[in-house]
C-alpha cells in the first residue's frame, strides 16, 4: 500500500475513533469490526507515534465541529444504537462517497464523513479508450468522433506500455499527450453540453459528489488546522431531534444549471477549468499515475469554487 493510501486510510479511522471516542459514553454505540475497519485500523497502526497524534488531534477537532450540527449523534428521538462503520471503497465507484458512516436503523437517519489528509480531490477519474466519460459522468455517451481522435494517442501509449517504458523518458509528454487528450476531451464536453444543456452541469456535480450528503473533513497537518465542509446538497444535514436542536442551519446547496466556461487553465497544457453558476468552478488536471506508462491517464479532480453560503469552518488543533 503506498505512503498516499495509507495515510488516507489513517485518518478515516482516526475519523471513526474521535466518534467512538465522544459518544460511546453518553449513548449507545456500535461499532462495526468488519474488514473495512481493520484495514484503516493496521493503516493507523503503521504511522509514526507523532503521525498518530496528528490525526487524532485533527479528527477530534472536526467530530467536535460536526456535534453541535447533528443532534442525532447524541440525542436521537428514539432509543436505539448509535452504529459506526467504514465505507468499502468500491461505494465510491458505485456514487458514494462517504468514507465514515453513522447511522441510527430504525429512523433511518444517516450522515457521513469524507475523510481526507492534506488533500481536497473529489474524485480520480480517469481516461482511457475504452473508458465512456460522457455516459459514466453524465449519462450520455461520448461520439464517434471523440473515439476515433482519442484512438492515435492510446495507441502509442499501448505500444510504450509493451515496451515498459517510463515517463521519465518521454519528451514533451504534456504537449504530445496530456494536450492532446484533454483538446479531444473539451471538444467532447462542449458537444456534450452543447445537446444536452439542461442536464449535464448538475449530472457532473452529482458524479463528482455523490448521491448522498456529507460532511468533507480535510486534516491539514502542516499548519495544524482541520476543515469541514457541509455538502448539504439534498437537505439531511444539520436534522434537529424532538431532544435537541441543531445550534447552526446548513444551508441546502444549489446545484448548477449552467456551465459559464469550459477552457484550459492559464499558461497549462494539463488542467482544464469548468466554471458553472451558483458558485460552483472546477479544476481538472490530467496526470500519469505511476512513474511507468500505461494504457490510461488520470484526472486529479478538484473544486475550486463552492456556493458562498456552505459554511466552511476551519479550526486549528
Amino acid at each position: 500500500m503506498a505512503k498516499q493510501e495509507i495515510t488516507g486510510k489513517a485518518f478515516e479511522y482516526a475519523c471513526l475513533d474521535a466518534l467512538f471516542q465522544k459518544y460511546a459514553s453518553k449513548t449507545e454505540v456500535s461499532l462495526l469490526d468488519d474488514v473495512n475497519f481493520q484495514n484503516t485500523k493496521k493503516a493507523f497502526e503503521e504511522l509514526s507515534d507523532d503521525e498518530k497524534t496528528a490525526f487524532s488531534s485533527a479528527a477530534k477537532r472536526g467530530v467536535e465541529i460536526i456535534a453541535p450540527l447533528e443532534p442525532n449523534l447524541e440525542f436521537p428521538d428514539k432509543k436505539e444504537p448509535l452504529i459506526l462503520s467504514i465505507q468499502p471503497d468500491k461505494q465510491g465507484q458505485k456514487g458514494d462517497v462517504r468514507d465514515v458512516l453513522c447511522i441510527r436503523n430504525q429512523k433511518g437517519w444517516n450522515i457521513g464523513l469524507s475523510c481526507k489528509h492534506n488533500h481536497e480531490a473529489v474524485k480520480h477519474s480517469r481516461l482511457s479508450r475504452t473508458i465512456d466519460f460522457g455516459k459514466e459522468w453524465l449519462g450520455f455517451p461520448v461520439s464517434q468522433k471523440y473515439h476515433d481522435t482519442i484512438k492515435p494517442i492510446f495507441d502509442e501509449l499501448d505500444e510504450l506500455t509493451v515496451k515498459k517504458a517510463r515517463w521519465a523518458g518521454i519528451e514533451k509528454k504534456d504537449e504530445r499527450f496530456y494536450k492532446t487528450l484533454l483538446d479531444a476531451f473539451l471538444t467532447e464536453m462542449h458537444d456534450l453540453y452543447e445537446k444536452h444543456s439542461a442536464e449535464v452541469p448538475e449530472n457532473l456535480l452529482r458524479y463528482l459528489l455523490g448521491r448522498n450528503d456529507f460532511y468533507k473533513v480535510i486534516a491539514h497537518t502542516k499548519d495544524k488546522t482541520t476543515e469541514v465542509k457541509p455538502f448539504n446538497m439534498y437537505g439531511t444535514l444539520g436534522l434537529s431531534t424532538k431532544v435537541q436542536k441543531t445550534q447552526y442551519k446548513i444551508a441546502t446547496l444549489k446545484m448548477p444549471t449552467q456551465i459559464l466556461s469550459m477552457t484550459f487553465k492559464k499558461d497549462s497544457m494539463n488542467t482544464i477549468l469548468i466554471h458553472c453558476d451558483n458558485g460552483w468552478a472546477l479544476s481538472l488536471r490530467i496526470h500519469n499515475a505511476s512513474e511507468w506508462i500505461e494504457p490510461s491517464l488520470k484526472f486529479d479532480i478538484q473544486l475550486v469554487g463552492v456556493p458562498v453560503n456552505m459554511g466552511t469552518r476551519i479550526e486549528a488543533w
